[in-house]
């Protein structure tokens, strides 16, 4: 294919939006209208409830301009304490499978509110390629790679961390990564 065609297609294809990313597509026993907690433990109840408000976005120390806002509890990493109070958050995981074009599938967190505490279930999908190949011309790939998503603070209020319990979920998904036979990069 001549250079000059193959750059007018390659143009074409980016501004008409024809970028082709992985796409996530449900296991032949998987139920698309369900979410992944009542896949991965078929017959508990489902998990909902209070979702705490995000009230910040954490910056791993050494990195946050100015004095740190939060610091790890000891309990747990993912539990952090506000500076100068009795508030502790929650760190939620925006991505449970990085891409270079960015988050390829993202993490799930239920939040459910109790008497003496909370329970959080976080969804981290173990993740199964397949690869889908068509005939003709594409564009792979997203020309520069995406910085990481920033982690959001969930607040759960004044209470111990002690009291909250964070259950982790692993469901099996299957993605979707098209390709085609002639593959091109965008600039």
């Amino acid at each position: 294919m001549p250079r000059a065609l193959r750059y007018a297609l390659t143009l074409a294809l980016v501004t008409a939006g024809a970028c082709t990313h992985a796409r996530s597509g449900p296991l032949a026993e998987d139920r698309a209208d369900e979410p992944a907690d009542a896949i991965a433990n078929p017959g508990a109840p489902p998990q909902s409830g209070d979702v705490p408000p995000a009230v910040d976005q954490y910056l791993p120390p050494g990195q946050e301009p100015g004095p740190p806002r939060w610091r790890i509890s000891e309990v747990d990493p993912r539990l952090v304490v506000r500076e100068g109070s009795d508030e502790l958050g929650f760190l939620e995981q925006p991505c449970a499978y990085d891409d270079p074009c960015g988050c390829l599938v993202a993490a799930e967190h239920r939040y459910r509110r109790g008497e003496d505490g909370w329970s959080i279930t976080v969804v981290l999908p173990e993740v199964e390629f397949r690869q889908v190949v068509k005939r003709g011309t594409c564009i792979q790939g997203c020309g520069h790679q995406m910085p990481p998503e920033p982690t959001s603070v969930r607040s759960l209020g004044a209470i111990d961390p002690a009291a909250v319990e964070i259950v982790v979920q692993h469901p099996r998904r299957v993605v979707k990564k098209q390709t085609c036979t002639d593959p091109l990069t965008p600039p």
